[in-house]
């Protein structure tokens, strides 16, 4: 069944704001560079407005907006709206993407410097160590962390637990680890006195809350992803181990829990990641020749 307005059919079909601003952007920056009615679109248009943001983007930002629009074309066909999908890949190839994670996995030593730089005797340094240990830690994305409550914090068979909103608006349960529970009570202890005069305490409250806001004066919110990403820098900074950013933690977490043993599958279950071959892309030791299957691998010839 057509709809009046199928770009907007489409993006509510999504649950999580981040997807649908994500996913506007990407629609307008194809509509602008095609200027013409969806239905008229062919695949050379596709291919040459791939080949214009390959001169600007990396391969897999260019992935990732192909399938976006891609993922459009389903919809308006699903929908009655047309009758083709010019972005099918058979179609529009995809930009070959990477191997590797442009993403750096910090060093034992990289970390212990990261994590030494803030103050935990203040409310502001209590929780700016308690945030990079939670991506250290449990892998997180800088946007998963900012929506945690603390009443996602919970008990399991006497564990400690953390509930986390991921994409798409699924909910999971990992555990908490002890030494990450023990940083988040640190801060919210310190920080109680300020959360209870600007109202912004309570078992709904955010756990991770900006200690000044002078644009808006509201405080009942969640740290944006942008100052996640100003905390990891200033600090990597400050511990002289260069610019870092989120993403490193979440590689850094993938990484040595690969190299302590962990399975994909494993790690699969740390990071929330869909597919556990995507885990596949932070293992730096896979072809380490040391540690290569052929060197354990015997058979016995005796008759």
């Amino acid at each position: 069944m057509q709809t009046d307005n199928p770009e907007r059919e489409f993006l509510i079909r999504s649950v999580s704001a981040n997807t649908r601003a994500m996913y506007k952007v990407a629609l307008r920056q194809f509509q602008v560079f095609v200027g013409r009615d969806v239905r008229e679109v062919a695949p050379a248009h596709i291919i040459a407005w791939r080949d214009e943001l390959l001169s600007k983007f990396k391969p897999a930002t260019v992935a990732q907006k192909l399938s976006i629009i891609r993922s459009f074309y389903t919809y308006l066909n699903l929908a009655g709206y047309c009758d083709r999908n010019p972005a099918d890949p058979r179609l529009v190839s995809p930009p070959l993407a990477e191997d590797e994670s442009r993403a750096r996995a910090l060093s034992a030593k990289e970390v212990n410097y990261l994590l030494a730089g803030p103050d935990q005797n203040t409310p502001a340094g209590a929780r700016d160590f308690a945030i990079l240990l939670c991506l250290l830690r449990l892998g997180m994305r800088r946007a998963e962390l900012c929506r945690l409550k603390k009443s996602d914090i919970g008990q399991q068979k006497g564990k400690w637990t953390l509930r986390i909103k991921v994409k798409g608006g699924r909910e999971r349960t990992i555990p908490l680890p002890a030494d990450l529970k023990q940083a988040i009570d640190h801060y919210l202890q310190l920080d109680g006195e300020r959360r209870s005069l600007v109202h912004s305490d309570g078992d709904d409250a955010f756990i991770f809350q900006p200690l000044i806001n002078n644009r808006t004066g509201l405080f009942a919110r969640p740290l944006d992803p942008s100052m996640v990403y100003r905390i990891v820098r200033r600090w990597a900074e400050y511990g002289g181990i260069g610019r870092s950013k989120p993403h490193d933690m979440r590689h850094t977490a993938v990484t040595t829990a690969l190299d302590l043993g962990a399975s994909y599958r494993e790690v699969q279950a740390m990071t929330g990641h869909k597919d556990p071959k995507t885990i596949r892309k932070y293992d730096r030791n896979r072809e380490n020749l040391e540690t290569n299957a052929i060197n354990r691998l015997r058979y016995d010839f005796t008759r």
